[in-house]
Parts: C-alpha cells; structure tokens; sequence
C-alpha cells in the first residue's frame, strides 16, 4: 500500500478517532462531576452531623451548668443558714469581729454580713460596709424582697457588689427569730473551685433565683 492510500485512510477514520475521543472525553467529566457531586453532598451530611453534635454538647454543657449553679445557690443558702444559727445561739459573736471572720474561715466563705430587719448592714466581716442597705445600690436591691417574707431565702448570680464592685456571689436568710438577715459573700474563684464537689451531689435543674422557704 502506498503512502497516499494510507494518507487517505487516515483522513477518512479521522472524524471517528475524534468523535470517540470527544464522547469518552464527555463520560470521564460526567463520571467526574458525578464524584464530585457525590462527595460535596457527603461532606455536607457529615458537616451537618458534625454541627449537630457540637450542638448537643453544647445544650447539655449549657444544662450542667445551670444544674451546678443551682445546687451551688443552695449550698450557700444551707452555709448562710448555719451561720444564722451560730450567731443566734452564740450572741457573742454577733458584734465580735475577729469571731465572724473565724466562722468565714471554718466554713470556707469569703464575707459575713448581719443586717437589721430594715435591710441595713450593723456587723460582720468588712467593717467598711456598715451601713450599707437594700436601697444602696442595685445589686443590694436584688434582696429587697427579704423584707416583705421572713421566711424567704435567696441567693444571687455572681454580680458585682454595690460597695466596692467587686464580683461576688451572695446567699441571705432571715433569722429564726426574724429580726436580723445573715448573708454570706462568696468569691468567684472559691465558686470555680467548689464547682466540681458540687456536680456529684447536685441537684435537678432549678428556677434561676430560687426562693427557699
């Protein structure tokens, strides 16, 4: 055969050689794209799974924390209690300085403060807030409502201090003569460090001010 028959031959099977070309050029795209799709799709169920679960730990944080404050509140509720019981049945310690800062000691608390049955602090731990009231400031009016039911107990969010605005986490009760509040302050770093004691006895989630009687 000579050359011109094979130039010829050439020529003619071109136009198929290119068509088989172009169509598998076309299925190895659509096979691609196809792939392709395939994993976007998958990464965007696993990103949802992944976002899913991120949430849920979250939420169940969320909850645990809120269980843990709460059970923390009524922990100081039960450590302002007893110091209310102290000082009604050991009268020398109500005016006594040095004795009240021993019971914070003991007792793992950061400030004692005794108020009147008007709201006005008279005696405790730091002596620069005597005379302090419930109408001083804000965040002393919070326990305002002391003053209408002897036989409520509150604790607050930590939340800076009227006098000093210093964060502090504080739990009052009334007396059981009721003529006198007990309060005890609680500092933010003691509440971080008895967090994980209170988590094995804590209790079901609660109200977020919780009123005790």
């Amino acid at each position: 055969m000579d050359r011109g028959t094979k130039n010829k031959k050439r020529v003619r099977y071109l136009p198929l050689i290119i068509l088989i070309v172009g169509i598998t050029a076309i299925l190895l795209y659509i096979e691609y794209t196809f792939l392709t799709t395939g994993n976007q799709v998958q990464a965007y169920r696993t990103a949802d799974v992944l976002i899913s679960q991120v949430e849920n730990i979250l939420s169940n944080n969320e909850r645990k924390t809120d269980t843990l404050t709460e059970a923390l509140k009524e922990n100081y509720i039960t450590k302002a209690k007893a110091v209310a019981y102290i000082v009604d049945h050991v009268p020398e310690t109500e005016n006594n300085l040095a004795e009240l800062k021993r019971i914070a000691e003991l007792m793992s608390i950061d400030e004692i403060h005794i108020f009147d049955d008007t709201g006005r602090i008279y005696s405790g731990t730091v002596t620069i807030y005597y005379g302090y009231s419930f109408e001083s400031g804000e965040q002393m009016a919070f326990f305002t409502p002391m003053l209408d039911d002897r036989s409520l107990s509150m604790c607050q969010d930590v939340t800076p201090n009227t006098a000093e605005n210093k964060s502090m986490m504080y739990a009052i009760c009334w007396n059981d003569s009721g003529n006198k509040m007990i309060q005890i302050g609680i500092e933010p770093l003691r509440l971080l460090d008895e967090l994980p004691m209170i988590f094995l006895r804590s209790s079901p989630d609660c109200r977020h001010m919780k009123a005790l009687k």
